[in-house]
């Protein structure tokens, strides 16, 4: 049977009267808090008990004394007396014990011990919660921006998703946390002068809910960027899994080393901090290096894949599958262009894009290979198509087309005009126009739940427009 537990509890730091009843009750229930440590509570078992629990706060406190003070030890020895035994510290938090039935309490002034906790708050929690607030705010910000500018790109990528949920999660948790503490902190002040204490709101079960949302998202994110991408970006998410964590530890380890060394607070705090950046640096540079390494010797390439040189550059033999082909108009005649020596087989076939839970965006082209002569005149095919999975977000994405093209200074002069819908068999056309040549052969198709834009280099037959709607227009 396992003597020792490790849970992560979610309560405010300044939440006393939370922590004690919760500590109260694991002993009923055999474990006993043993130390608090950055990577959860660690209980030892015991025998069941009732056992009377208080948290007090000494703000000099710092997480990085090597012991306590002689002020705190004192304080230990004065609270050993009224039968408070000291259980554990985790910077300025103290917590206590005592196995009596009807114990003293250790703060008899309510206002005493409010100012003591108000500034134990005002040097740990609140600058912390205040940057991490602003930096929630801050990538809030680069997140709509993002939004407004590519809401395509955006809403199909999981990682970016991720990272935009993550800042809601981060900015939610804070700002529950410090508009609760100055609410309660203005309210208790009344109290105490009058001589009692309040009780401290419990955000616990908040903070459960959205690291619970914050793990399932998580998941979600890590199966899409390991499983879900191509090889590289296979092996940099599993890296990056173990950079983190690799990071802390070292840097954790090097704390609590250098405090079993008795090393000064200052010193401790500066040689930490110097570690964490170099540590930080240097493994973001191996692994840097090694994604390079193995990249050019061709670790993440499909075994499968064929590469040519042209123009100094080696250029990739994509022959990935695509939900429309060349063949497939071929067989309805390509127009205008004469297709009768055009070699399918030697034609690049790529397929990019990515997919979350609201949104699918795959880009498609088939093309000659640039070394081929006359590369431009021959027949190639490209389209985009979109999945709109969440019905709100279909006149976004229309929208972006319509108005990226007119916004875009590549493409000034250029932009949709709706055309006949009927040869095409969808809700909507929109065809580009430019404002010097007239029409040209790229279309904006409009179906129920897929958007499509689609470009040709030649002119587009009624049958091969049958043909676009039969492959692209269900997901």
């Amino acid at each position: 049977m396992k003597n020792t537990k490790r849970r992560f509890e979610t309560f405010s730091f300044f939440d006393h009267t939370g922590i004690s009843a919760h500590l109260e009750k694991m002993a009923r229930n055999g474990w006993m808090i043993e130390r608090i440590t950055s990577f959860g509570w660690i209980y030892k078992k015991t025998e069941p008990k009732t056992v009377h629990f208080a948290v007090s706060y000494y703000p000099k406190a710092s997480e990085f004394d090597p012991e306590p003070s002689e002020d705190q030890k004192t304080f230990h020895e004065f609270c050993a007396h009224t039968g408070w035994e000291l259980a554990c510290i985790s910077a300025q938090m103290q917590i206590f014990y005592n196995e009596n039935e009807n114990p003293t309490p250790i703060e008899t002034d309510p206002v005493l011990e409010l100012d003591t906790i108000h500034a134990s708050v005002k040097k740990t929690m609140l600058p912390t919660y205040l940057l991490m607030l602003f930096l929630s705010i801050m990538n809030g910000v680069l997140f709509v921006g993002g939004l407004l500018n590519d809401p395509l790109d955006l809403l199909s990528s999981p990682s970016r998703l991720f990272t935009g949920f993550a800042f809601v999660i981060l900015f939610l948790l804070c700002s529950v946390e410090l508009i609760s503490y100055f609410i309660w902190y203005k309210k208790a002040r009344l109290h105490a002068v009058q001589g009692e204490f309040l009780k401290v709101p419990n955000t616990s079960l908040f903070q459960k809910s959205v690291l619970i949302a914050l793990v399932i998202a998580l998941l979600y994110w890590g199966f899409n960027f390991i499983f879900g991408g191509d090889s590289l970006r296979r092996w940099i998410g599993i890296l990056m899994c173990i950079y983190m964590p690799t990071l802390i530890l070292i840097v954790n380890g090097t704390k609590n080393y250098l405090k079993k060394k008795k090393v000064s607070k200052r010193k401790n705090f500066w040689i930490t901090m110097l570690v964490d950046v170099v540590f930080a640096f240097s493994l973001m540079g191996i692994i840097t290096f090694i994604v390079l390494s193995a990249s050019s010797r061709g670790f993440f390439a499909d075994k499968e894949e064929e590469t040519y040189e042209h123009g100094g550059m080696t250029w990739v033999i994509h022959r990935d599958e695509l939900p429309l082909t060349m063949e497939e108009l071929a067989a309805a005649s390509l127009g205008t262009i004469d297709i009768e020596f055009v070699n399918f087989e030697s034609y690049i076939k790529e397929k990019r894009g990515d997919e979350s839970l609201l949104l699918g965006k795959w880009t498609f082209r088939q093309c000659p290979r640039m070394d081929v002569e006359d590369h431009f005149a021959l027949p190639q095919l490209s389209y985009t198509v979109v999945h709109v999975k969440l019905s709100p977000l279909y006149n976004i994405c229309k929208n972006y087309y319509l108005e990226d093209v007119k916004n875009t200074l590549t493409y000034a002069g250029r932009r949709y005009l709706k055309t006949d819908s009927d040869c095409w068999n969808t809700n909507e056309v929109y065809q580009l126009y430019d404002a010097e040549i007239g029409p040209l052969n790229c279309y904006l198709l409009c179906y129920d739940d897929i958007i499509v834009e689609i470009e040709f280099n030649w002119e587009v037959t009624e049958q091969q427009k049958v043909i676009v709607e039969e492959k692209l227009s269900t997901p």
